[in-house]
This record gives C-alpha cells, structure tokens and sequence, in this order.
C-alpha cells in the first residue's frame, strides 16, 4: 500500500490496480471512499481497460481477429510498479505483457498518479502507444462513496450538477448489460438530482453524456464530494440495484458498453480512443472533499 497525505488528507491507494483505498478527511475525522463488502461490492475504486463496460458476448475484433475480454478489462486485477513516491504524490505504471497480448494484442504503457493538493485529489491517466500501428482503448475510473455517514443513510444525499439541466441517461439492457439505442429523461431543467433507490431499481447505472462535474452532497451535515472531469465525454453513477448498498460510484467514462447486437471492431466501438504510434493520450480529473 502507498500512502499520501498533508495537512487535510490522508490517501491510500494499492498497487494491485493501482486502485484507490482510502479517502480519510482528517480534519472532518471521516472515511469518504467505500471500503468494500462482499455484501455489496468488494471493490472501492477500480480503474477500466481497455474497456468500460461489457462487450457483446465478451468478445471484440481487432482487423476481423477475435479477443475476449470480460467486463471493464483487466488493469483491475494486476499489479502495477510504483515508479515514483513524494510525500503528497504517487504514480503507478503498468506495460503490457505475454498474459495481456493474449487478450489484447497491442504493446502498451499505462501510467496512474495521484497527487494531494489541500482537499483536493488529482488523478491522471495516461496511455503509451509502443506498437507501430494505432492503438485503440477505452478507460475509465469508478471510485465509490460511502452513502452510510449520516442516520438516514441513502435518503441524506443528492447529486448536485452545478447548472440546471435536462438530465438524460442511456438505457442500459438490464439482461444483458449492454446499451440500447433509447435515452431516458430523468429531470427537465433541474441541478439537484435526490439519492434513491427508486432511481436505480429499473437500471443501476446512470450514463450521462457531456457532464463535467456533479457533487454528492449530504443534507445533514454539508458533506461533499465533488468530482470534476476534464476530456471524458460519459458521466457514469451507479449504485448496485440489487440490493440497498450503501454507497455510490461516480465514473468517468471514456468509452462505453457495446450495444445490444453482435460483437465488432475495437476500432468501431462508440466512445473509443485512440493514440498514434510512439504518442500518448492523457486525461484528468479530481476529486474534493468539502
């Protein structure tokens, strides 16, 4: 585990995934990141790649070869190198290797930093393209937020969006987790959006399109966690529907499930991104506990 912290925050974050652990306030003497229950979710913070979301029957092509990759990829579930540590700072990196070209055929770097600036976290993402041909990817990032810190729970939050809105979600197909080609419209002209589970009872996750920022906010007490995101066109929140989980997932998205349909190229995915050989791609955002 690394830890970074200042006079405010304290942040712990594993090698394996480079995943976020720990969001610890010091001042408000509280834990704002979920810490994982195999009740719920065992999860707090994955990160995505190279892909967000499901693929149609777990597969993919690559100039009409076919890979197979379960949901949200595999960066999740490997270990990354710590490459360079500060007080305040870190940075993780992970290349690709014999056990990922089996699933994804291109010859990567992925780089993860975190770096605390007063209540701020700044998390950079950024993709290496080592091949000699474009290299094609999705990412994203899913950290959750406990919902469980005041006596009412879920019923105390609400997502604030900043301006009003109309709020739009792509529809997933609950069966098969993938997009189908309809929007929902959940407010017209509104920019607080209440916690319920109500709200994700037919559809767990919320997939909205060109939101830059939204906090979750607490009535009681004035908590916030605001998450600001810059270059990633999807705006993710999901909470399981399962059952009554304690917690919600902000994720920004670049990329996104496949639609309902049959499997296709990597290349022809929507939201996909891309990098030229010997380029990188980089992207950003933060999160502040308020």
């Amino acid at each position: 585990m690394q830890i970074i912290e200042n006079d405010v925050m304290k942040v712990v974050i594993s090698e394996h995934g480079a995943e976020l652990q720990s969001i610890y306030h010091k001042g408000k003497e509280r834990e704002f990141l979920w810490q994982g229950d195999e009740t719920y979710w065992p999860r707090r913070a994955p990160i995505f790649f190279p892909i967000v979301g499901k693929l149609a029957n777990n597969t993919y092509y690559i100039k009409g070869k076919d890979y197979h990759l379960t949901r949200n990829g595999f960066t999740r579930d490997l270990d990354f190198e710590v490459v360079e540590k500060l007080p305040d700072y870190v940075k993780f990196r992970l290349d690709a290797n014999e056990h990922t070209f089996l699933v994804y055929p291109y010859d990567f770097r992925i780089t993860v930093s975190y770096r605390l600036i007063d209540n701020r976290i700044v998390v950079k993402y950024k993709v290496y393209n080592k091949t000699n041909e474009l290299l094609y990817f999705s990412i994203g990032g899913s950290p959750a937020f406990n919902t469980n810190l005041t006596p009412n729970g879920y019923e105390d939050y609400y997502l604030e969006f900043g301006t009003p809105l109309t709020l739009k979600t792509k529809v997933l197909d609950s069966e098969v987790g993938l997009l189908t080609y309809e929007e929902k419209v959940i407010g017209d002209k509104i920019d607080t959006l209440p916690l319920t589970y109500e709200l994700f009872k037919e559809n767990d996750t919320l997939i909205l399109e060109n939101i830059n920022q939204v906090s979750l906010k607490n009535r009681v007490n004035d908590d916030e966690v605001k998450l600001t995101t810059f270059s990633f066109p999807l705006l993710a929140v999901w909470s399981p529907n399962r059952m009554k989980s304690p917690f919600v997932c902000l994720e920004p998205w670049q990329g996104a499930p496949d639609y309902v349909g049959l499997p296709q190229e990597l290349s022809d995915k929507a939201y996909i991104e891309s990098v030229y050989p010997g380029g990188k791609f980089r992207s950003m955002f933060t999160i502040d506990i308020i």
